[in-house]
């Protein structure tokens, strides 16, 4: 059977074609929890359950959204992405830029993983250069070397479904097993400096990075990232078609439309009306649920202020002034 034809049996199986997307991030969010807790025996005996459903192809793979290929593979072969030789040609201006950065917060990345979904150790800060086409001009003029030799890279600056982002991850951090959104993709990772001591596992294959040079993969495949070394590891990462698409026109055409329900289901999950970005952070308006929620939560308790700051909790309630 075809690729295409298996795709379409899948779908057409136990599970609902209707179905088949929110049903794999359900599953995909019990599999991450139990990974991120060690618990792989369960996680798997899950996976498994879900690819006799028809979810999913095998157990390592497992993206929500499951396009039709002509091959499926973890690692891509090197030939395919032109840019890898480009990239590295422009390294050492590219690393040169990196060095000039002693603290990837105050110059502006922001911190990835706050929700506790991968990153159970450590820190892993991200700085966004190009989205789906859009170029982000305050993290481009803070790296202008690396932002002209990606410039040069249509595939992820032009194309609908492109992507570049400098990863810093610093020592001490895991990043557990997880697996990306979709298999649309390739994710190309530049080494611009890396320890020894970090690794990154895809599928069942585990590898090193070398500075200066690329390895492309599907992170639809299951991937964790240990760094156990004394010095950051920093990669660019280029988003591209994954090669082996069997529609990639309806692909971009596709994932141009959840940029929308992306944000949207954002919104919907924190229960938010508005959010504003100032100069000094955001405003936040809940919406009107979680608003009146809240209104009764503390009318209940004659709470008239509440602030959590790390582990400590200050409570000032209503009417007499009283805190502790």
């Amino acid at each position: 059977m075809n690729p295409r034809a298996a795709v379409a049996a899948r779908s057409a199986g136990a599970v609902p074609a209707e179905a088949a997307g929110r049903l794999r991030k359900r599953y995909e969010s019990l599999i991450c929890d139990l990974l991120g807790e060690g618990l792989t025996g369960p996680a798997y005996q899950i996976a498994d359950l879900a690819v006799a459903d028809g979810l999913w192809a095998e157990r390592l793979q497992r993206p929500i959204e499951l396009h039709p290929t002509t091959r499926r593979c973890a690692f891509f072969e090197p030939d395919d992405f032109w840019f890898t030789s480009h990239l590295r040609l422009h390294w050492p201006r590219i690393r040169a830029e990196i060095e000039g950065i002693a603290d990837p917060a105050r110059a502006g990345f922001s911190t990835a993983g706050l929700d506790g979904s991968s990153v159970r150790g450590g820190l892993w800060h991200q700085l966004m250069l190009w989205d789906r086409g859009r170029r982000f001009d305050r993290a481009c003029d803070l790296l202008p070397a690396t932002a002209e030799a990606v410039a040069a890279i249509p595939e992820a600056t032009v194309a609908g479904n492109g992507f570049v982002m400098v990863s810093w991850l610093q020592p001490g951090t895991w990043i557990a097993p997880h697996c990306g959104p979709t298999n649309a993709k390739a994710r190309t990772h530049f080494c611009v400096r890396t320890d020894p001591e970090a690794r990154i596992r895809v599928g069942d294959r585990e590898r090193r990075w070398e500075e200066g040079a690329s390895f492309t993969f599907d992170d639809s495949f299951e991937h964790e990232v240990w760094h156990k070394g004394t010095t950051p590891r920093v990669v660019l990462i280029v988003d591209t078609a994954n090669p082996y698409l069997t529609e990639p026109a309806t692909v971009v055409r596709r994932d141009q439309a959840n940029r929308t329900d992306e944000m949207h289901g954002f919104m919907t999950a924190m229960q938010l009306e508005r959010v504003v970005r100032t100069a000094d952070g955001v405003e936040v308006t809940p919406n009107p649920a979680m608003t009146e929620f809240i209104r009764s939560y503390m009318d209940t308790r004659q709470i008239g202020v509440v602030e959590l700051k790390g582990s400590r909790l200050a409570v000032t309630f209503a009417g007499d002034g009283s805190s502790r």
